[in-house]
């Protein structure tokens, strides 16, 4: 029987690649959610990372715009070309935002930095995890784009629908890939923990053999706060976001800030930053990074890497480098976020943190998520205040870290050094590795 739906399935693979039948010129399967979402391949690509990881790229279209299409990755250890090992169990990856998923899962691939192995998706497909992953739509918009009407309404809800999409493309090749066609465990790093929660609160609502998610692991974001300083906090700062809509403003081009941030420091270190005055261009692509609290308000006092050097501790809080990830490093992945961000989702996340209204797409079902829930935080990103959004779920099999090293927030282990940081494979990914080998 196995054998039989492997040969069924790799047939309609077989049409999704080349794009020729039924399926492939309508982009739908009929059912149309779980294993039976809608989506056509429309090209892959396979690389060697080293020895026998491997990473695959997938660009799947996933609606009639030009811009509808996300791209889906595979990570994973082969037992001889295109044929994987029987793995454990499989998981994909939701970047945050600005992101790429190889910019913050695989850092290798933007940065000379690390070794090629210092990653958690080369780290988990090392020890027999399949690992997925999705760029979102807004990701793969080209820099040069001018006219932005397309992104008028895209947010968490589309992200969400694009995520059912890229989980149930990857349980099918799973499936015609020797193994095996169950659901997947959802990660969600930062805004993508809106993601992860949204998908699997609309999956309460499906039978049960169609639902694609087994366990979320949100990663480091607050969600419904307990906290009405942070509520209030959001609440204020959703108010521009709405005033860009309301202008016909549906671009949010923070990407292009970023990434000139790090041309500066990288071009002209020592220059006054235009920027952020007082500083040079190489302290303001840091400061940005160690002192986040400063620049945007936030009463939680986050920050995406931590800082280091005697300057760092003055009252300032300028960083002359870096405690857990190199500084080079943390550039780099400013050289290579997406330009572009749709401003419905700077509202929709705002509005989730806020909590003064009920988002069908993501408190409608919140309360029935039952699956096994990994929350994992860093003191110095948002840490334990993403635990009060776990405790709104059903959930029976609720666990919950946060990666703390000297104990005060503003210096402490950060948002972005859960992924980038020399230290993360002990601190984080061999705690999510754990979780998932012991929730098959």
């Amino acid at each position: 029987m196995r054998r039989l739906f492997s040969i069924m399935f790799s047939a309609v693979l077989l049409l999704i690649v080349s794009g020729q039948g039924t399926w492939a010129q309508n982009g739908e399967f009929s059912g149309g959610k779980g294993v039976f979402a809608p989506g056509t391949i429309t090209h892959s690509g396979r690389t060697v990372l080293q020895d026998d990881i491997v990473h695959y790229r997938f660009d799947v279209v996933v609606g009639p715009g030009k811009f509808d299409v996300i791209r889906l990755h595979r990570v994973v250890k082969e037992r001889m070309p295109r044929h994987p090992v029987r793995t454990v169990d499989g998981v994909l990856l939701l970047p945050g935002a600005p992101n790429f998923f190889e910019a913050i899962f695989m850092a290798p691939l933007i940065s000379s930095v690390p070794a090629w192995d210092r990653s958690i998706v080369v780290f988990l497909a090392e020890n027999n995890i399949d690992v997925w992953g999705m760029d979102y739509g807004w990701a793969l918009v080209a820099a040069e784009t001018t006219d932005f009407n397309f992104m008028k309404g895209w947010g968490v809800a589309k992200d969400a629908q694009h995520a059912e999409i890229a989980l149930s493309l990857a349980r099918q090749i799973r499936g015609i890939t020797d193994q095996d066609f169950g659901p997947l465990h959802l990660l969600g790093f930062s805004y993508g923990t809106y993601v992860a929660y949204s998908v699997a609160g609309e999956e309460t609502q499906w039978p049960h053999f169609l639902r694609n998610v087994k366990g979320i692991i949100p990663v480091d974001c607050p969600r419904r706060s307990a906290d009405a300083s942070v509520r209030a906090y959001y609440c204020s700062d959703i108010v521009q976001y709405r005033d860009m809509l309301k202008a016909g403003v549906y671009s949010d081009d923070s990407g292009l800030f970023l990434k000139q941030l790090s041309d500066l420091a990288l071009s002209a270190p020592g220059d006054p930053s235009p920027n952020i005055p007082g500083l040079t261009n190489y302290q303001a692509a840091l400061f940005l990074g160690t002192s986040t609290w400063l620049l945007d308000g936030d009463p939680i006092f986050w920050h995406f890497v931590a800082g280091a050097g005697a300057e760092f501790l003055d009252p300032f809080w300028i960083p002359s480098d870096l405690q857990y990830t190199e500084a080079r490093l943390w550039l780099d992945l400013l050289q290579a976020v997406p330009p572009h961000l749709p401003v419905q989702a700077d509202v929709d996340t705002d509005a989730v943190d806020c909590g003064n209204a009920v988002l069908p797409w993501f408190d409608a079902h919140l309360g029935e998520i039952a699956v096994p829930i990994l929350y994992v935080g860093a003191r110095g990103g948002t840490g334990e205040y993403g635990y009060y959004t776990t405790s709104l779920t059903a959930s029976k099999d609720v666990t919950k870290f946060t990666v703390s090293l000297t104990g005060d927030r503003p210096t402490d282990f950060g948002h972005a050094d859960q992924f980038l940081s020399k230290d993360a494979q002990a601190l984080v990914w061999q705690p999510i590795l754990n979780w998932v080998k012991a929730h098959r």
